[in-house]
């Protein structure tokens, strides 16, 4: 679904992103459950780094969907990736192999989260957003 804008959306003079894809593969329940829980811990980050999160769909004959970041301070980018770097399932290998940067084009498609990702894997991501945001700064996100 394309959104018409009556502007450019007002991100898209923001400088710093960072973007990946992540497949939902339709056929494989395990890989979809690990690709939710991965853009849980993206968008728990973001939350939490007050870092601006939004998506659109890179592919849907393979169900990938790209993520975009944006960052509002360079602390908050380097705080974006230090939680990824602690993540026992990402670690310094996402930020390597994963993260990319979007195109102009891409960032003035993108939309919220919540108006681009099928319902399963919005609610999957958000239990983890949630938890990562409850206030429990003591344990670490895995």
């Amino acid at each position: 679904m394309h959104q018409t804008f009556l502007s450019e959306p007002h991100w898209i003079d923001e400088k710093d992103w960072l973007c990946t894809v992540e497949l939902f593969p339709t056929d494989d329940p395990e890989a979809r459950l690990f690709a939710a829980d991965v853009v849980g811990y993206l968008m728990g980050y973001a939350q939490l780094t007050d870092t601006r999160s939004l998506a659109l769909v890179g592919d849907s004959a393979d169900n990938a969907y790209e993520f975009l970041f944006s960052f509002s301070s360079p602390e908050g980018k380097n705080q974006f990736l230090e939680l990824i770097r602690s993540n026992e399932d990402l670690g310094e290998a996402y930020i390597e192999n994963d993260l990319i940067f979007p195109t102009p084009e891409e960032i003035g498609r993108a939309l919220p989260v919540a108006k681009v990702l099928p319902e399963d894997i919005l609610c999957r991501a958000t239990l983890i957003v949630a938890s990562l945001c409850s206030g429990d700064s003591g344990s670490t996100p895995n």
